[in-house]
């Protein structure tokens, strides 16, 4: 499966499931993932998560105490 394709299954799980569930929470996630990396970057994370059997993550820099509230990295967990 594709990146691509995963990320559309997580984005479908999201819509199902609705506000407050996994599902919604870890796509909106995977959003924010992709607006701080971009497609490419995301997808290829998303394959390797799915066959490693991990899970995107945001993180925050420590070199960025200036904009702390806002997550500017994302990591496999």
């Amino acid at each position: 499966m594709s990146g691509k394709e995963i990320f559309d299954r997580y984005q479908l799980a999201a819509l199902k499931n609705g506000l407050g569930s996994n599902e919604f929470n870890y796509g909106n996630i995977l959003y924010q993932a992709l607006r701080i990396e971009g497609e490419e970057k995301i997808f290829q994370l998303l394959e390797l998560a799915e066959n490693t059997g991990k899970r995107i993550a945001l993180a925050y820099s420590a070199s960025n105490p200036e904009n702390a509230s806002e997550p500017n990295m994302v990591i496999l967990i």
